[in-house]
């Protein structure tokens, strides 16, 4: 049973195996020996019983309760676990597993926490504790039952000094790997590309270890993100699969945080009891890429564990990406136009509409404009379908924002005056990098940004022009010379007549 194994190597029975054969009495001093320390953590012990005597090869001691924790086993939890006659002798009378033990060496630090019993020696006292590499050491210690703990995360031990112990710190510093989904494989990895209104996926890793005590989960987005919810959380134990963490062992909190974080994952200590060493624990939630995300810099999200006495893992980022398009109209001597309309599509004919809307400041009043004083778009968000708009090219120049990677097509709605309608939509690629238009000079450089051209006509022949109306005055004359010709024939024909 995992629970049973949880915290720290608890050597009540085995820690009492040492070697001396003869019979010894309190006058003795003894030590505490903790492999495996960390040098961020503290590590404190509490005196539970004192030893008066003992036998190692016959397998008796003799214990008494200290002064200070005769409470605990009197009246307190400590009763369930020893029986303690009239003159203070104290006998184990639970199970010897693992888990009851683990059981009594927590309820006895938290009477101690709970009572501000003080601890026989700590770490935090100089020359109490002497640490040698990954070695640690109390000594010149009275002989009796001690409580290790540990700021780590829970418990190290129990044990009896008699006169020498040695234990195993079970708890480490839990690592905490931070991933987001990139939509267009399905792959989890360190960064991502979205549009704005995307949701953004997130899975956070944690590998645990035995003795877990006061596990808090934090997450900061940066200002482009917006969180969302906690979808679910996995604890994967070797050897017997993953397992879907009950929403009972934990709770999600969003309000009244002070350390900047955007939400937190407090778990229970019933669920930080199950974890053993190389459990991992999984959790996927998701954000909202908003309307102020970064364009081609890094929108972040940071997370870290806090855990023990106000410790805190590595922290690890995630990174997501959005681009931007300048859109660029001229005619064919790439003179500037002004007036077209276009609409944006995933598709070359038919297809789904890329859908924009007005790039507004944070009063959702003001429009948000580019160095030449034009109005921006940016990518409408799902619940903003039916208020996208045409982007109208003011200057010869238009920018739009928040654009994932991706091919994309422009169609031209509106055309300016004089100039001929683009046949087909025109194609362009975003790909980790936004299309950002050059100029030099004010001339603007080809090849760069999302260019449209339109070319126009020339000028067909029309009725009404001069040629026509020299050409019609010509006629009428013709015709009138012609006539007074005829008449002029016709009356010397009379005459000779």
């Amino acid at each position: 049973m995992k629970t049973m194994k949880k915290c720290l190597t608890l050597l009540l029975i085995a820690a009492m195996s040492m070697a001396m054969s003869l019979s010894v009495f309190a006058a003795e001093k003894g030590s505490i020996t903790i492999n495996g320390v960390h040098d961020d953590n503290t590590y404190e012990i509490y005196k539970l019983l004192d030893l008066e005597s003992y036998n190692s090869t016959t397998g008796v001691y003799s214990y008494k309760v200290n002064a200070d924790w005769e409470d605990f086993f009197v009246t307190g939890a400590g009763k369930n676990y020893f029986k303690i006659d009239d003159q203070d002798y104290a006998t184990w009378i639970a199970a010897e597993d693992d888990d009851t033990v683990a059981g009594f060496a927590k309820a006895a630090l938290a009477y101690a926490q709970a009572n501000h019993i003080d601890p026989v020696k700590s770490s935090k006292n100089t020359g109490e504790f002497v640490v040698t590499g990954t070695t640690g050491v109390f000594s010149d210690l009275d002989l009796g039952y001690y409580l290790v703990d540990s700021t780590m995360g829970a418990l190290c031990g129990l044990t009896t000094t008699n006169p020498n112990a040695s234990i195993n710190a079970k708890n480490g510093i839990p690592v905490v790997d931070k991933q987001v989904k990139e939509d267009s494989t399905d792959q989890w990895g360190d960064h991502n590309t979205s549009d704005i209104g995307q949701i953004v996926e997130f899975r956070v890793t944690i590998d645990v270890h035995a003795g877990a005590e006061n596990y808090v989960f934090h997450d900061k987005m940066g200002n482009g993100l917006t969180f969302g919810s906690v979808t679910g959380i996995e604890h994967v134990i070797p050897g017997t699969g993953t397992h879907t963490v009950p929403t009972t062992k934990y709770n999600v909190v969003t309000a009244g945080l002070t350390d900047d974080c955007d939400f937190e994952i407090e778990f229970t200590q019933a669920f930080c009891d199950e974890l053993e060493t190389n459990d991992k624990v999984i959790i996927y939630y998701n954000a909202m890429l908003n309307r102020n995300a970064l364009i081609t810099d890094a929108n972040t999200n940071d997370a870290y564990l806090e855990f023990g006495d106000n410790n805190h893992s590595l922290t690890d980022q995630t990174k997501t990406y959005t681009f931007s398009i300048d859109i660029v109209k001229t005619d064919g001597q790439f003179k500037l136009l002004d007036g077209a309309h276009f609409r944006i599509y995933d598709a070359l004919t038919g297809g789904n509409e890329v859908g924009v809307v007005p790039l507004m400041k944070a009063d959702n009043v003001t429009p948000v404009l580019d160095s030449n004083g034009n109005p921006m778009y940016r990518r409408a968000r799902p619940d903003e379908a039916g208020s996208t708009v045409d982007i109208v090219v003011k200057d010869g120049l238009v920018t739009v924002v928040g654009l994932d990677n991706g091919t994309y097509y422009l169609e031209e709605t509106v055309t300016p005056d004089g100039y001929n309608q683009l046949s087909a939509r025109q194609k362009f690629i975003v790909s980790d990098a936004s299309l950002d238009a050059v100029f030099n000079s004010g001339i603007y450089s080809t090849g760069s940004g999302v260019h449209v051209v339109n070319k126009s006509g020339t000028m067909l022949p029309e009725t009404g022009g001069t040629g026509t109306a020299l050409f019609i005055g010509g006629g009428m004359m013709l015709v009138l010379v012609a006539g007074v010709l005829l008449v002029t024939k016709k009356r010397m024909s009379m005459i000779q007549d």
